[in-house]
């Protein structure tokens, strides 16, 4: 607006100066390019004079709007610094800087700026229906069909790592179903420190599940069945408190496991012997890294373009074990030494062997379990230990997306051949199972499976066989 304001006056000064001064005289001898040429230079002056004003219209208006001049900016930004360096705010400024990062990654997190503590919250829960139909059961047991539902795990965890060079994790259940004692309604399943500086040798202790068999290890949040086959569960170690040495050599293609265990399951506040598990495990991964290692999920969920595989083995001692696999059993030997045992004079050697193998969708895995009790007493303390128990088994699994990331079938096939000693003969089991990924992940799914198994008894024993045939319906959600 200024500017045109000026604009104007000045044309209009123009005009009133052609009209109060004479008029220029031009003889006849004047050439018209010298008129035009005294025109321009009268033009070209008025336009300079224009553009001077303009600049310094523009400043003062910068000026008014800022109300600062950079000689005030200047002296605002010393006494600020002097406040956060020298008077009350001291630090104040560092400590903003350094506040930890906020979000959401496979979980919700905060992390220092430096990396060197972190922490990640996971919550996880699964909801089952499940109609179990049960035919030939013993005559005296009079079972009915059960058809229920069920919160099968509620879980909460914290994992991270501290000092830079430690991880940890703590693992809560937060429902009584599923805890040893359930009178409880919340259980501690994990807590563990490892520092692993190294890889190649890293150090762990604390609780956790004992690295004997793989699909013991593998989060039930990332199994390809809705639960874990029979055999292993007559066979795993379980969550155990001790300490193992760990590493991963030759470019994450071989892995190695040992450690030392009470031996006596978990949240247990003393050994209650001097005898301990001990735990060696190997694997050789031929391709490279198998996933995370240990503890990779079951499914190719990710649809490996290269194929992925594993074979392991491991073994494990414990010198006081087991004492209620013998208690509620009767065991004919030779010579008999009558039922039941004391827990210090069972000794138990068991080995594990194991593959897995993944590729563009397909996945199969396996593991065969060989365990032997001996220096079996009866209760008399005062017995000579002659007895020896030898039990089997194993598993093979495998499953295929005919859909990838998206829609799975799978299906496994489990045997546990007990010794001939006892009064149970086998336990047989198939399942077969659809799993649909809901956002290409584990996270958030559904799975249905029908179960089959068969609880197989001795000639010896007068009773039919148990035949159970469960269907199951679960849904996770995990975040």
């Amino acid at each position: 607006m200024r500017t045109f304001l000026v604009v104007c006056w000045l044309t209009i000064s123009t005009l009133s100066m052609s009209l109060f001064f004479e008029p220029i005289k031009v003889s006849a001898q004047d050439d018209l390019g010298i008129q035009l040429k005294k025109m321009e230079e009268m033009m070209q002056q008025q336009q300079v004079m224009i553009d001077d004003l303009k600049t310094r219209i523009e400043i003062r208006e910068e000026v008014e709007l800022t109300s600062l001049t950079a000689i005030d900016e200047g002296m605002i930004g010393e006494k600020v610094d002097e406040y956060f360096q020298k008077g009350e705010g001291k630090g104040m400024w560092a400590n903003i800087m350094q506040r930890p990062k906020l979000g959401y990654k496979e979980g919700f997190f905060f992390e220092t700026q430096d990396k060197d503590f972190s922490m990640k919250i996971n919550g996880r829960t699964q909801f089952r229906y499940s109609y179990e139909d049960r035919d030939n059961v013993h005559d005296s047991d009079e079972q009915q069909d059960d058809s229920s539902f069920r919160i099968r795990r509620a879980r909460l965890k914290f994992s991270g790592n501290a000092y830079k060079h430690f991880k940890y994790k703590i693992e809560l259940a937060l429902a009584s179903t599923g805890t040893v004692d359930s009178s409880k309604a919340m259980e501690l399943l994990d807590f563990w420190a490892s520092w692993n500086k190294n890889k190649a040798l890293s150090v762990q202790f604390g609780q956790w599940k004992v690295p004997w068999n793989r699909q013991r290890v593998v989060s039930s949040q990332n199994l390809q069945l809705i639960d874990r086959a029979s055999s292993q569960d007559e066979f795993t170690m379980d969550r155990q408190i001790g300490a193992m040495l760990h590493g991963k050599l030759f470019n994450k293609k071989f892995e190695y496991y040992a450690g030392a265990f009470n031996g006596n399951a978990r949240n247990q506040s003393s050994n209650g012997n001097n005898e301990m598990l001990y735990i060696g495990r190997v694997s050789w991964n031929p391709f490279g890294a198998y996933g995370n290692g240990i503890g990779e999920v079951e499914s190719d969920i990710n649809f490996s373009e290269k194929p992925i595989a594993h074979l392991s083995a491991a073994i494990a001692y414990d010198g006081a074990a087991d004492r209620e696999k013998f208690d509620s059993t009767t065991i004919d030997l030779d010579p008999p030494v009558g039922t039941g045992v004391t827990l210090k004079e069972v000794n138990k050697t068991s080995v594990v062997a194991e593959y897995g193998f993944k590729y563009r969708g397909f996945s199969t895995s396996a593991e065969g379990y060989w365990r032997r009790f001996d220096d079996i007493r009866a209760n008399n303390i005062n017995s000579v230990g002659s007895g020896v128990i030898i039990d089997r088994g194993f598993f093979v699994q495998g499953g295929y997306f005919i859909m990838p990331k998206k829609l799975e079938v799978a299906g496994r096939y489990s045997l546990v051949d007990f010794d001939d000693e006892r009064d149970e003969d086998a336990v047989r089991e198939t399942t077969l199972g659809v799993s649909w990924f809901i956002n290409e992940t584990h996270d958030n799914k559904l799975q249905f499976n029908w179960i089959r198994q068969d609880n197989e008894l001795p000639n010896s024993v007068s009773r039919s066989d148990d035949i159970d045939n469960t269907y199951r319906l679960q849904y996770q959600l995990a975040f």
